[in-house]
């Protein structure tokens, strides 16, 4: 019993993966190259079927990425829910009605990956870079 209830939570990625990485008020996509929760589950459900039984996910982050983590106040702020959902940093600007500062983003291994030219400005503190 102990075996198949910790399967089915490795195998559930529902609130470790978002549902889509598309914003949720633009729908622009947030992380192209990223795979969605159900592109994960199958992945990890496929792994069992492979000789080698590893997992097989590719992951990118490229200029077009814009994955970040801000501090959960300024998500609050937004109008968001831990978990809610997905925003670009446009609509997050939007929502809080201001340009987004270095001390906004919390100490989160996304916050040191390659971005958009406005995502990547935000974090250095760099002027409106649209």
């Amino acid at each position: 019993m102990k075996h198949s209830k910790a399967r089915s939570i490795i195998e559930d990625f529902r609130g470790v993966a978002p549902e889509s990485w598309n914003c949720i008020d633009c729908g622009r996509n947030t992380a192209p190259g990223h795979p969605t929760r159900l592109e994960i589950e199958r992945a990890y459900k496929a792994r069992a079927l492979r000789p080698d039984g590893e997992l097989h996910l590719t992951i990118s982050f490229d200029d077009w990425t814009e994955v970040y983590s801000v501090h959960s106040s300024v998500w609050e702020a937004a109008g968001m829910s831990p978990k809610g959902g997905c925003l670009c940093i446009g609509c997050l600007e939007q929502r809080l009605g201001r340009q987004l500062h270095p001390t906004d983003f919390e100490d989160h291994p996304f916050n040191d990956m390659p971005g958009t030219s406005r995502l990547l400005a935000r974090r250095k503190g760099e002027g409106d870079d649209a």
